[in-house]
Protein backbone atom coordinates (compact mmCIF):
# COMPACT_ATOMS: atom_id res chain seq x y z
CA UNK A 1 0.00 0.00 0.00
CA UNK A 2 2.65 2.66 1.04
CA UNK A 3 4.67 1.59 -2.45
CA UNK A 4 1.61 2.04 -4.08
CA UNK A 5 1.26 5.84 -2.20
CA UNK A 6 4.95 6.41 -2.84
CA UNK A 7 4.16 5.81 -6.68
CA UNK A 8 1.53 7.89 -6.93
CA UNK A 9 3.12 11.10 -5.47
CA UNK A 10 6.11 10.80 -7.49
CA UNK A 11 6.34 13.68 -9.98
CA UNK A 12 5.95 12.66 -13.76
CA UNK A 13 9.32 12.25 -15.69
CA UNK A 14 9.32 13.38 -19.48
CA UNK A 15 11.87 13.22 -21.54
CA UNK A 16 13.43 15.37 -23.74
CA UNK A 17 12.95 13.11 -26.52
CA UNK A 18 9.68 12.57 -25.61
CA UNK A 19 8.96 16.74 -26.23
CA UNK A 20 10.80 16.43 -29.47
CA UNK A 21 8.85 13.75 -30.94
CA UNK A 22 5.67 15.36 -29.90
CA UNK A 23 7.21 18.90 -31.53
CA UNK A 24 7.23 16.39 -34.74
CA UNK A 25 4.25 15.41 -34.53
CA UNK A 26 2.54 18.07 -33.99
CA UNK A 27 3.99 19.99 -36.92
CA UNK A 28 3.01 16.73 -39.12
CA UNK A 29 -0.23 16.33 -37.99
CA UNK A 30 -1.00 20.28 -38.17
CA UNK A 31 0.36 20.14 -42.15
CA UNK A 32 -1.46 17.09 -42.76
CA UNK A 33 -4.69 17.77 -41.60
CA UNK A 34 -4.39 21.06 -43.41
CA UNK A 35 -4.04 19.39 -46.70
CA UNK A 36 -6.98 17.94 -46.09
CA UNK A 37 -8.82 21.12 -45.60
CA UNK A 38 -7.92 21.90 -48.97
CA UNK A 39 -8.89 19.05 -50.65
CA UNK A 40 -12.40 20.09 -49.56
CA UNK A 41 -12.05 24.18 -50.21
CA UNK A 42 -10.00 23.97 -53.59
CA UNK A 43 -12.09 20.92 -55.10
CA UNK A 44 -14.93 23.72 -56.39
CA UNK A 45 -11.95 25.13 -58.45
CA UNK A 46 -11.60 22.28 -61.50
CA UNK A 47 -15.66 21.64 -61.17
CA UNK A 48 -16.35 25.53 -62.17
CA UNK A 49 -16.18 25.08 -66.18
CA UNK A 50 -18.17 21.87 -66.18
CA UNK A 51 -20.37 23.62 -64.11
CA UNK A 52 -20.39 26.82 -66.78
CA UNK A 53 -21.41 24.32 -69.67
CA UNK A 54 -24.79 23.45 -67.38
CA UNK A 55 -25.54 26.79 -67.53
CA UNK A 56 -23.85 28.43 -64.44
CA UNK A 57 -22.93 31.49 -65.22
CA UNK A 58 -19.01 33.06 -64.53
CA UNK A 59 -20.69 35.41 -62.31
CA UNK A 60 -22.82 33.23 -60.42
CA UNK A 61 -19.30 31.59 -59.60
CA UNK A 62 -17.76 34.33 -58.97
CA UNK A 63 -20.45 34.87 -56.10
CA UNK A 64 -20.21 31.73 -54.70
CA UNK A 65 -16.36 31.92 -54.15
CA UNK A 66 -16.80 35.72 -52.69
CA UNK A 67 -19.59 34.61 -50.03
CA UNK A 68 -17.36 31.37 -49.32
CA UNK A 69 -14.15 33.29 -48.96
CA UNK A 70 -15.37 36.43 -46.86
CA UNK A 71 -17.49 34.01 -44.64
CA UNK A 72 -14.28 31.95 -44.01
CA UNK A 73 -12.04 35.10 -43.39
CA UNK A 74 -15.00 35.96 -40.75
CA UNK A 75 -14.85 32.59 -39.54
CA UNK A 76 -10.99 32.58 -39.22
CA UNK A 77 -10.66 35.37 -36.75
CA UNK A 78 -13.89 34.73 -34.67
CA UNK A 79 -12.73 30.83 -34.53
CA UNK A 80 -8.95 32.44 -34.12
CA UNK A 81 -10.57 34.16 -30.90
CA UNK A 82 -12.30 30.88 -29.54
CA UNK A 83 -9.64 28.62 -30.70
CA UNK A 84 -6.80 30.45 -28.51
CA UNK A 85 -8.90 28.95 -25.75
CA UNK A 86 -10.07 25.50 -27.40
CA UNK A 87 -8.32 21.98 -27.71
CA UNK A 88 -6.77 21.57 -31.28
CA UNK A 89 -7.34 17.99 -31.26
CA UNK A 90 -10.89 18.13 -31.37
CA UNK A 91 -11.51 21.57 -32.97
CA UNK A 92 -9.31 21.21 -36.04
CA UNK A 93 -10.85 17.32 -36.51
CA UNK A 94 -14.83 18.56 -36.52
CA UNK A 95 -14.07 21.41 -38.83
CA UNK A 96 -12.77 18.74 -41.18
CA UNK A 97 -15.57 16.42 -41.09
CA UNK A 98 -18.02 19.10 -41.80
CA UNK A 99 -16.27 20.80 -44.58
CA UNK A 100 -16.20 16.84 -45.78
CA UNK A 101 -19.99 16.79 -45.67
CA UNK A 102 -20.65 20.06 -47.78
CA UNK A 103 -18.48 18.89 -50.17
CA UNK A 104 -20.50 15.55 -50.23
CA UNK A 105 -23.61 17.79 -50.77
CA UNK A 106 -22.25 19.65 -53.56
CA UNK A 107 -21.27 16.13 -55.32
CA UNK A 108 -24.68 14.95 -55.58
CA UNK A 109 -26.43 18.23 -56.64
CA UNK A 110 -27.15 17.57 -59.83
CA UNK A 111 -28.74 14.31 -58.25
CA UNK A 112 -31.00 16.28 -55.70
CA UNK A 113 -31.83 18.62 -58.07
CA UNK A 114 -33.63 16.43 -60.04
CA UNK A 115 -35.35 14.24 -57.55
CA UNK A 116 -36.85 17.39 -55.28
CA UNK A 117 -37.15 19.88 -57.79
CA UNK A 118 -37.56 17.96 -61.60
CA UNK A 119 -39.67 20.71 -62.47
CA UNK A 120 -37.47 23.46 -61.99
CA UNK A 121 -34.34 24.52 -63.94
CA UNK A 122 -31.57 22.33 -63.30
CA UNK A 123 -29.18 24.87 -63.56
CA UNK A 124 -30.23 27.16 -61.40
CA UNK A 125 -31.47 24.57 -58.77
CA UNK A 126 -27.89 22.68 -59.02
CA UNK A 127 -26.17 26.13 -58.46
CA UNK A 128 -28.74 27.18 -55.64
CA UNK A 129 -27.84 23.48 -53.97
CA UNK A 130 -23.87 24.27 -54.24
CA UNK A 131 -24.13 27.80 -53.55
CA UNK A 132 -26.05 26.97 -50.20
CA UNK A 133 -23.16 24.31 -49.05
CA UNK A 134 -20.47 25.75 -50.01
CA UNK A 135 -21.64 28.66 -47.79
CA UNK A 136 -21.35 26.45 -44.86
CA UNK A 137 -18.04 25.37 -46.45
CA UNK A 138 -16.52 28.50 -45.65
CA UNK A 139 -17.41 28.39 -42.23
CA UNK A 140 -16.24 25.38 -40.88
CA UNK A 141 -13.21 25.88 -43.21
CA UNK A 142 -12.21 28.66 -41.11
CA UNK A 143 -11.52 25.70 -38.10
CA UNK A 144 -8.45 24.79 -40.18
CA UNK A 145 -6.00 27.56 -39.47
CA UNK A 146 -6.34 28.96 -36.29
CA UNK A 147 -5.62 25.36 -34.24
CA UNK A 148 -3.15 24.96 -36.41
CA UNK A 149 -1.79 28.55 -35.40
CA UNK A 150 -2.21 28.02 -31.76
CA UNK A 151 -0.32 24.44 -31.93
CA UNK A 152 2.61 26.52 -33.85
CA UNK A 153 2.83 29.29 -31.04
CA UNK A 154 2.46 26.66 -28.49
CA UNK A 155 5.08 23.95 -29.25
CA UNK A 156 7.60 25.91 -31.03
CA UNK A 157 9.82 29.02 -29.60
CA UNK A 158 9.86 32.83 -31.13
CA UNK A 159 13.24 32.00 -32.69
CA UNK A 160 11.87 28.78 -34.65
CA UNK A 161 8.37 30.67 -35.90
CA UNK A 162 10.25 31.73 -39.36
CA UNK A 163 10.97 28.54 -40.28
CA UNK A 164 8.69 26.46 -38.87
CA UNK A 165 5.33 28.47 -40.00
CA UNK A 166 7.30 28.19 -43.38
CA UNK A 167 7.63 24.21 -43.12
CA UNK A 168 3.89 24.29 -41.74
CA UNK A 169 2.79 26.28 -44.95
CA UNK A 170 4.01 23.91 -47.36
CA UNK A 171 0.52 22.79 -46.31
CA UNK A 172 -0.97 25.42 -48.71
CA UNK A 173 1.23 24.83 -51.83
CA UNK A 174 0.62 20.87 -50.79
CA UNK A 175 -3.14 20.63 -50.68
CA UNK A 176 -4.31 22.71 -53.49
CA UNK A 177 -1.47 21.06 -55.79
CA UNK A 178 -2.29 17.61 -54.40
CA UNK A 179 -6.00 18.40 -55.73
CA UNK A 180 -5.40 19.97 -58.80
CA UNK A 181 -3.59 17.33 -59.71
CA UNK A 182 -6.29 14.41 -58.33
CA UNK A 183 -8.73 16.47 -59.89
CA UNK A 184 -7.24 16.61 -62.96
CA UNK A 185 -7.79 13.29 -63.47
CA UNK A 186 -11.57 12.97 -62.05
CA UNK A 187 -12.69 15.61 -64.11
CA UNK A 188 -12.72 13.20 -66.63
CA UNK A 189 -15.43 11.12 -64.72
CA UNK A 190 -17.62 14.08 -64.36
CA UNK A 191 -17.35 17.44 -61.88
CA UNK A 192 -19.47 15.78 -59.34
CA UNK A 193 -16.55 13.71 -58.93
CA UNK A 194 -14.12 17.05 -58.44
CA UNK A 195 -16.44 17.14 -55.19
CA UNK A 196 -17.16 13.39 -54.15
CA UNK A 197 -13.12 12.03 -54.41
CA UNK A 198 -11.74 14.54 -52.24
CA UNK A 199 -14.87 14.42 -49.51
CA UNK A 200 -13.49 10.83 -49.04
CA UNK A 201 -10.15 11.43 -48.84
CA UNK A 202 -10.90 14.41 -46.07
CA UNK A 203 -13.20 11.91 -43.77
CA UNK A 204 -10.13 9.65 -43.35
CA UNK A 205 -7.85 12.68 -42.70
CA UNK A 206 -10.54 14.06 -39.85
CA UNK A 207 -9.93 10.52 -38.17
CA UNK A 208 -6.40 11.49 -38.75
CA UNK A 209 -6.31 14.86 -36.63
CA UNK A 210 -8.18 13.37 -33.66
CA UNK A 211 -4.98 10.43 -33.28
CA UNK A 212 -1.97 13.09 -34.11
CA UNK A 213 -2.99 16.38 -32.24
CA UNK A 214 -2.74 17.38 -28.79
CA UNK A 215 -3.44 20.47 -26.78
CA UNK A 216 -0.02 22.67 -25.31
CA UNK A 217 3.39 21.62 -24.13
CA UNK A 218 1.84 22.05 -20.32
CA UNK A 219 -0.87 20.28 -20.79
CA UNK A 220 0.60 17.20 -22.08
CA UNK A 221 3.30 17.41 -18.87
CA UNK A 222 5.89 19.15 -20.58
CA UNK A 223 7.78 22.90 -19.71
CA UNK A 224 7.06 25.54 -21.67
CA UNK A 225 8.40 25.38 -25.23
CA UNK A 226 10.68 28.75 -24.25
CA UNK A 227 12.27 27.39 -21.37
CA UNK A 228 12.33 23.91 -23.30
CA UNK A 229 14.38 26.21 -26.00
CA UNK A 230 16.26 28.11 -23.96
CA UNK A 231 17.68 25.14 -22.53
CA UNK A 232 18.18 22.78 -25.01
CA UNK A 233 19.47 25.16 -27.72
CA UNK A 234 20.34 28.41 -25.97
CA UNK A 235 22.54 27.59 -23.12
CA UNK A 236 24.71 24.75 -22.13
CA UNK A 237 22.72 22.15 -19.78
CA UNK A 238 24.09 20.59 -17.01
CA UNK A 239 24.58 16.76 -16.40
CA UNK A 240 21.45 17.02 -14.21
CA UNK A 241 19.26 18.82 -16.26
CA UNK A 242 20.22 16.62 -19.39
CA UNK A 243 17.54 14.28 -20.55
CA UNK A 244 14.97 15.21 -18.56
CA UNK A 245 12.24 17.28 -17.45
CA UNK A 246 10.45 17.25 -13.72
CA UNK A 247 6.91 18.17 -14.68
CA UNK A 248 6.05 19.23 -10.77
CA UNK A 249 9.38 21.06 -10.32
CA UNK A 250 10.86 22.68 -12.97
CA UNK A 251 7.38 24.21 -15.18
CA UNK A 252 6.85 27.44 -14.56
CA UNK A 253 3.83 29.21 -12.41
CA UNK A 254 1.15 30.01 -15.50
CA UNK A 255 1.21 34.08 -15.53
CA UNK A 256 -1.52 35.47 -13.92
CA UNK A 257 -4.48 35.80 -16.56
CA UNK A 258 -5.68 39.33 -17.61
CA UNK A 259 -8.53 38.72 -19.86
CA UNK A 260 -9.24 37.81 -23.20
CA UNK A 261 -10.92 40.33 -24.14
CA UNK A 262 -7.88 42.92 -22.92
CA UNK A 263 -5.13 40.40 -24.37
CA UNK A 264 -7.45 41.17 -27.98
CA UNK A 265 -7.30 45.28 -27.54
CA UNK A 266 -3.63 45.39 -26.15
CA UNK A 267 -1.93 42.68 -28.57
CA UNK A 268 -4.25 43.17 -31.58
CA UNK A 269 -6.52 45.77 -32.45
CA UNK A 270 -3.95 48.84 -30.41
CA UNK A 271 -1.35 47.13 -33.01
CA UNK A 272 -0.71 49.46 -35.94
CA UNK A 273 1.71 46.61 -37.11
CA UNK A 274 -1.06 44.18 -37.37
CA UNK A 275 -3.42 46.14 -39.26
CA UNK A 276 -0.88 47.37 -41.98
CA UNK A 277 -0.29 43.10 -42.23
CA UNK A 278 -4.25 42.64 -42.33
CA UNK A 279 -4.33 45.64 -45.70
CA UNK A 280 -1.15 43.94 -46.92
CA UNK A 281 -2.64 40.23 -47.01
CA UNK A 282 -5.90 41.90 -48.68
CA UNK A 283 -3.31 42.73 -51.71
CA UNK A 284 -1.75 39.80 -50.88
CA UNK A 285 -4.24 36.87 -51.78
CA UNK A 286 -5.75 39.26 -54.66
CA UNK A 287 -3.20 37.90 -56.50
CA UNK A 288 -2.91 34.61 -54.76
CA UNK A 289 -6.79 33.66 -55.49
CA UNK A 290 -6.91 35.01 -58.54
CA UNK A 291 -5.15 32.46 -60.12
CA UNK A 292 -5.53 29.61 -57.51
CA UNK A 293 -9.59 30.17 -58.08
CA UNK A 294 -9.85 30.97 -61.76
CA UNK A 295 -6.45 29.51 -63.34
CA UNK A 296 -8.04 26.52 -65.14
CA UNK A 297 -10.84 28.52 -66.60
CA UNK A 298 -8.45 31.66 -67.83
CA UNK A 299 -5.59 29.26 -69.27
CA UNK A 300 -8.08 27.38 -70.84
CA UNK A 301 -10.22 30.46 -72.54
CA UNK A 302 -6.95 32.94 -72.43
CA UNK A 303 -4.36 30.70 -73.20
CA UNK A 304 -5.46 28.00 -75.19
CA UNK A 305 -4.81 24.92 -73.00
CA UNK A 306 -7.26 22.08 -72.46
CA UNK A 307 -8.48 21.70 -68.66
CA UNK A 308 -5.89 19.04 -68.29
CA UNK A 309 -2.87 20.90 -68.91
CA UNK A 310 -4.38 24.11 -67.22
CA UNK A 311 -5.06 21.73 -63.86
CA UNK A 312 -1.28 20.33 -64.42
CA UNK A 313 -0.12 24.49 -64.56
CA UNK A 314 -2.04 25.41 -61.70
CA UNK A 315 -0.27 22.44 -59.02
CA UNK A 316 2.78 23.79 -60.73
CA UNK A 317 2.22 27.42 -59.21
CA UNK A 318 1.16 25.70 -55.98
CA UNK A 319 4.51 23.36 -55.94
CA UNK A 320 6.90 26.38 -56.80
CA UNK A 321 4.85 28.36 -53.97
CA UNK A 322 6.15 25.11 -51.30
CA UNK A 323 9.99 26.18 -52.60
CA UNK A 324 8.69 29.73 -52.08
CA UNK A 325 7.58 29.25 -48.86
CA UNK A 326 10.64 27.48 -47.59
CA UNK A 327 12.96 29.87 -48.18
CA UNK A 328 10.92 32.80 -47.23
CA UNK A 329 11.19 30.73 -43.53
CA UNK A 330 15.01 30.85 -43.70
CA UNK A 331 15.23 34.13 -44.87
CA UNK A 332 13.15 35.93 -41.75
CA UNK A 333 14.85 33.59 -39.28
CA UNK A 334 18.13 33.75 -40.47
CA UNK A 335 18.81 36.68 -42.68
CA UNK A 336 16.94 39.55 -41.51
CA UNK A 337 16.16 38.10 -37.54
CA UNK A 338 12.70 37.26 -37.32
CA UNK A 339 11.68 40.38 -39.22
CA UNK A 340 9.58 38.85 -41.86
CA UNK A 341 8.49 41.65 -43.08
CA UNK A 342 10.99 42.56 -44.90
CA UNK A 343 11.59 38.98 -46.58
CA UNK A 344 7.53 39.94 -47.79
CA UNK A 345 8.69 43.10 -49.32
CA UNK A 346 11.58 41.07 -51.61
CA UNK A 347 9.00 38.93 -52.56
CA UNK A 348 6.49 40.97 -53.63
CA UNK A 349 8.72 42.97 -55.87
CA UNK A 350 9.64 39.66 -57.25
CA UNK A 351 5.97 38.49 -57.55
CA UNK A 352 5.01 42.14 -59.09
CA UNK A 353 7.65 41.87 -62.05
CA UNK A 354 6.75 38.15 -62.64
CA UNK A 355 3.33 38.94 -62.88
CA UNK A 356 3.74 41.91 -65.52
CA UNK A 357 5.32 39.36 -67.64
CA UNK A 358 2.48 37.13 -67.69
CA UNK A 359 0.49 40.05 -68.45
CA UNK A 360 2.45 41.18 -71.34
CA UNK A 361 3.40 38.26 -73.27
CA UNK A 362 0.49 36.82 -74.81
CA UNK A 363 1.43 33.18 -75.35
CA UNK A 364 -0.09 29.82 -75.66
CA UNK A 365 2.81 28.01 -75.02
CA UNK A 366 2.14 26.01 -71.90
CA UNK A 367 5.99 25.80 -70.76
CA UNK A 368 6.30 29.49 -70.57
CA UNK A 369 2.71 29.52 -68.62
CA UNK A 370 3.49 26.76 -66.68
CA UNK A 371 6.86 29.19 -66.06
CA UNK A 372 4.89 32.26 -65.21
CA UNK A 373 2.98 30.85 -63.08
CA UNK A 374 5.50 28.88 -60.98
CA UNK A 375 7.24 31.93 -61.10
CA UNK A 376 4.68 34.15 -59.40
CA UNK A 377 3.60 30.91 -56.97
CA UNK A 378 7.09 31.23 -55.97
CA UNK A 379 6.97 34.59 -54.61
CA UNK A 380 3.16 34.86 -53.88
CA UNK A 381 3.30 32.14 -51.49
CA UNK A 382 6.34 33.63 -49.01
CA UNK A 383 4.42 36.34 -48.25
CA UNK A 384 1.07 34.44 -47.96
CA UNK A 385 2.78 32.38 -45.19
CA UNK A 386 5.16 34.47 -42.79
CA UNK A 387 2.08 37.29 -42.91
CA UNK A 388 0.22 35.13 -40.27
CA UNK A 389 3.66 34.20 -38.87
CA UNK A 390 4.74 37.93 -38.23
CA UNK A 391 1.50 38.99 -36.99
CA UNK A 392 0.83 36.20 -34.40
CA UNK A 393 4.71 36.50 -32.88
CA UNK A 394 4.00 40.66 -33.12
CA UNK A 395 0.66 39.72 -31.11
CA UNK A 396 2.44 36.91 -28.43
CA UNK A 397 0.79 33.33 -27.58
CA UNK A 398 -1.60 34.67 -25.91
CA UNK A 399 -3.39 36.33 -28.91
CA UNK A 400 -1.54 34.82 -31.95
CA UNK A 401 -4.44 32.62 -33.12
CA UNK A 402 -6.56 35.60 -33.68
CA UNK A 403 -3.91 37.69 -34.78
CA UNK A 404 -3.05 35.45 -37.47
CA UNK A 405 -6.91 35.45 -37.85
CA UNK A 406 -7.68 39.07 -37.99
CA UNK A 407 -5.34 39.18 -41.21
CA UNK A 408 -6.83 36.16 -42.51
CA UNK A 409 -10.23 37.92 -42.74
CA UNK A 410 -8.60 40.51 -45.03
CA UNK A 411 -6.96 38.20 -46.92
CA UNK A 412 -10.34 36.24 -47.48
CA UNK A 413 -11.98 39.88 -47.72
CA UNK A 414 -10.31 40.00 -51.51
CA UNK A 415 -12.50 37.28 -52.52
CA UNK A 416 -14.57 40.54 -53.11
CA UNK A 417 -12.12 41.00 -55.87
CA UNK A 418 -11.61 38.05 -56.94
CA UNK A 419 -14.60 35.52 -56.56
CA UNK A 420 -17.35 37.64 -57.93
CA UNK A 421 -15.53 40.79 -59.10
CA UNK A 422 -13.58 38.80 -61.39
CA UNK A 423 -16.67 37.31 -63.18
CA UNK A 424 -18.42 40.41 -63.22
CA UNK A 425 -15.58 41.94 -64.47
CA UNK A 426 -14.60 39.29 -67.16
CA UNK A 427 -18.43 38.70 -67.79
CA UNK A 428 -18.91 42.54 -68.04
CA UNK A 429 -16.10 43.44 -70.62
CA UNK A 430 -16.80 39.98 -72.84
CA UNK A 431 -20.73 40.64 -72.85
CA UNK A 432 -20.48 42.88 -76.44
CA UNK A 433 -17.72 40.22 -77.86
CA UNK A 434 -19.81 37.40 -77.41
CA UNK A 435 -23.05 39.08 -78.99
CA UNK A 436 -20.80 39.94 -81.95
CA UNK A 437 -19.56 36.63 -81.72
CA UNK A 438 -23.23 35.08 -82.22
CA UNK A 439 -24.09 37.36 -84.27
CA UNK A 440 -21.27 35.73 -86.44
CA UNK A 441 -21.91 32.35 -86.10
CA UNK A 442 -26.25 32.31 -87.27
CA UNK A 443 -25.04 35.02 -90.01
CA UNK A 444 -23.13 31.83 -91.29
CA UNK A 445 -25.45 29.36 -90.58
CA UNK A 446 -28.15 31.67 -92.07
CA UNK A 447 -26.20 31.61 -95.53
CA UNK A 448 -25.53 28.30 -95.96
CA UNK A 449 -29.07 26.86 -94.84
CA UNK A 450 -32.45 27.89 -96.65
CA UNK A 451 -35.35 29.09 -94.52
CA UNK A 452 -33.28 30.35 -91.50
CA UNK A 453 -32.85 33.56 -90.25
CA UNK A 454 -30.67 35.07 -87.77
CA UNK A 455 -33.25 36.29 -84.91
CA UNK A 456 -34.38 32.79 -85.22
CA UNK A 457 -31.35 31.11 -85.01
CA UNK A 458 -30.59 33.70 -81.90
CA UNK A 459 -34.10 32.97 -79.95
CA UNK A 460 -33.14 29.47 -79.63
CA UNK A 461 -30.65 30.49 -76.83
CA UNK A 462 -30.21 27.07 -75.51
CA UNK A 463 -29.36 25.31 -78.45
CA UNK A 464 -27.61 27.90 -79.84
CA UNK A 465 -25.38 27.71 -76.95
CA UNK A 466 -25.01 24.41 -77.66
CA UNK A 467 -23.69 24.69 -81.30
CA UNK A 468 -21.62 27.46 -80.18
CA UNK A 469 -19.91 25.22 -77.28
CA UNK A 470 -19.32 22.58 -79.98
CA UNK A 471 -18.39 24.56 -82.39
CA UNK A 472 -15.56 25.59 -80.16
CA UNK A 473 -14.57 21.79 -78.87
CA UNK A 474 -14.73 20.87 -82.67
CA UNK A 475 -11.84 24.00 -83.48
CA UNK A 476 -9.70 22.94 -80.54
CA UNK A 477 -9.55 19.43 -81.51
CA UNK A 478 -8.54 20.01 -85.44
CA UNK A 479 -6.06 22.54 -84.30
CA UNK A 480 -4.38 19.97 -82.08
CA UNK A 481 -4.46 17.79 -85.36
CA UNK A 482 -2.64 20.38 -87.06
CA UNK A 483 -0.03 20.93 -84.77
CA UNK A 484 1.00 17.91 -83.86
CA UNK A 485 4.05 17.06 -84.71
CA UNK A 486 4.98 13.42 -84.37
CA UNK A 487 4.56 10.73 -87.05
CA UNK A 488 1.37 10.80 -88.82
CA UNK A 489 0.87 6.97 -88.22
CA UNK A 490 1.42 6.79 -84.45
CA UNK A 491 -0.96 6.08 -81.68
CA UNK A 492 -0.96 9.47 -80.81
CA UNK A 493 -2.26 10.85 -83.61
CA UNK A 494 -4.98 8.76 -83.99
CA UNK A 495 -6.32 9.26 -80.90
CA UNK A 496 -5.83 12.97 -82.13
CA UNK A 497 -8.09 12.59 -85.15
CA UNK A 498 -10.51 10.07 -83.40
CA UNK A 499 -11.23 13.09 -80.71
CA UNK A 500 -11.63 15.07 -83.61
CA UNK A 501 -13.95 13.39 -85.29
CA UNK A 502 -16.15 13.05 -81.69
CA UNK A 503 -16.13 16.86 -81.52
CA UNK A 504 -17.36 17.00 -85.38
CA UNK A 505 -20.37 14.41 -84.66
CA UNK A 506 -21.04 15.91 -81.78
CA UNK A 507 -21.13 19.75 -83.55
CA UNK A 508 -23.44 17.96 -86.34
CA UNK A 509 -25.87 16.68 -83.89
CA UNK A 510 -26.06 20.32 -82.36
CA UNK A 511 -26.62 21.99 -85.60
CA UNK A 512 -29.59 19.38 -86.44
CA UNK A 513 -31.06 20.14 -83.13
CA UNK A 514 -30.64 23.60 -83.94
CA UNK A 515 -31.87 23.44 -87.60
CA UNK A 516 -34.10 20.89 -87.86
CA UNK A 517 -31.75 19.36 -90.28
CA UNK A 518 -28.27 18.13 -91.36
CA UNK A 519 -25.73 19.98 -92.91
CA UNK A 520 -22.32 19.12 -94.49
CA UNK A 521 -19.21 19.45 -93.44
CA UNK A 522 -17.92 22.35 -94.98
CA UNK A 523 -20.79 24.17 -93.25
CA UNK A 524 -19.49 22.95 -89.57
CA UNK A 525 -15.88 23.75 -90.00
CA UNK A 526 -17.41 27.48 -91.43
CA UNK A 527 -19.09 27.87 -88.06
CA UNK A 528 -16.19 26.29 -85.61
CA UNK A 529 -14.05 29.12 -87.11
CA UNK A 530 -15.96 31.42 -86.71
CA UNK A 531 -16.89 30.96 -83.19
CA UNK A 532 -12.92 30.40 -82.29
CA UNK A 533 -12.69 33.92 -84.18
CA UNK A 534 -14.87 35.36 -81.51
CA UNK A 535 -13.88 33.39 -79.27
CA UNK A 536 -10.59 34.87 -79.40
CA UNK A 537 -11.67 38.31 -79.48
CA UNK A 538 -13.57 37.60 -75.96
CA UNK A 539 -10.79 36.47 -74.04
CA UNK A 540 -8.44 39.59 -75.18
CA UNK A 541 -11.21 41.41 -74.15
CA UNK A 542 -11.74 39.89 -70.60
CA UNK A 543 -8.52 38.42 -68.49
CA UNK A 544 -5.80 40.60 -69.64
CA UNK A 545 -7.66 43.33 -67.13
CA UNK A 546 -7.71 40.61 -64.59
CA UNK A 547 -3.60 40.34 -65.41
CA UNK A 548 -2.60 43.31 -64.98
CA UNK A 549 -4.91 43.43 -61.67
CA UNK A 550 -2.40 41.78 -60.29
CA UNK A 551 0.25 43.71 -61.02
CA UNK A 552 -1.51 46.68 -58.82
CA UNK A 553 -1.82 44.88 -56.33
CA UNK A 554 1.40 43.23 -56.04
CA UNK A 555 2.55 47.25 -55.81
CA UNK A 556 0.08 47.83 -53.22
CA UNK A 557 1.20 44.91 -50.78
CA UNK A 558 5.10 45.68 -51.49
CA UNK A 559 4.58 49.43 -50.78
CA UNK A 560 2.71 47.95 -47.35
CA UNK A 561 5.29 45.99 -46.57
CA UNK A 562 7.97 49.13 -46.60
CA UNK A 563 6.14 50.41 -43.58
CA UNK A 564 6.69 47.89 -41.63
CA UNK A 565 9.74 47.25 -42.61
CA UNK A 566 11.71 46.46 -38.92
CA UNK A 567 8.73 45.15 -36.75
CA UNK A 568 9.54 41.99 -34.90
CA UNK A 569 8.20 39.87 -31.95
CA UNK A 570 8.79 41.39 -28.46
CA UNK A 571 11.15 38.73 -27.57
CA UNK A 572 13.23 39.33 -30.85
CA UNK A 573 13.16 43.27 -29.86
CA UNK A 574 14.30 42.31 -25.79
CA UNK A 575 17.37 40.29 -26.84
CA UNK A 576 18.63 42.65 -29.03
CA UNK A 577 18.17 45.19 -26.59
CA UNK A 578 19.98 42.87 -24.00
CA UNK A 579 22.70 42.29 -26.67
CA UNK A 580 23.44 46.13 -27.54
CA UNK A 581 23.60 46.16 -23.38
CA UNK A 582 25.89 43.51 -23.01
CA UNK A 583 28.03 44.93 -26.23
CA UNK A 584 27.81 48.39 -24.22
CA UNK A 585 29.22 47.35 -21.13
CA UNK A 586 31.99 45.21 -22.86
Amino acid sequence: MSNNAEAASTPRVRTDKEYEYWRWRILLGTMIGYIFFYFVRKSITMAMPGLEVIGVSKTTLGLFLTIHGVLYGVARFVNGVWSDRVNPRYFMSIGLFLAAMTNVFCGFSSDLASALFPKSNQATVIAWIIGSFWIINGWVQGMGFPPCAKSLMHWFAPHEHGIKFATWNISHSFGAGLVFLLNSFVVLLGWKFCFLVPAALSLLGAAFLYWALRDSPEKEGFEPVETYYERTRGVKKSSSEAGCVNTEKEIAEPVKESGWWNDLCKNVFSNWAVWVLCFANFFVYIVRFSILDWAPTFLSQSKGLDLQSAGWATACYEVFGAFGIILSGIMMDKVFNGRGAKACFVYMLGCGIASFAFWQLDSESLVLNILLLSMIGFFIYGPQCLIGCVASTIATKKSGAASSGLTGLFGYLATIVTGFGVGFIVDGATAPHKAERDQAVASVIAEEVPGVTVDGLLNKKSEFKSVVSSAESFADAERRVKNFQGEKTSDKFSELEEKRDVKATELAAAVKELIGKSVDLGVLESVSDTAVQGRAKISKAGWPRIFGMLVVSSAAALILFALIFNAASPEVIAEEKRRKEEAAKN
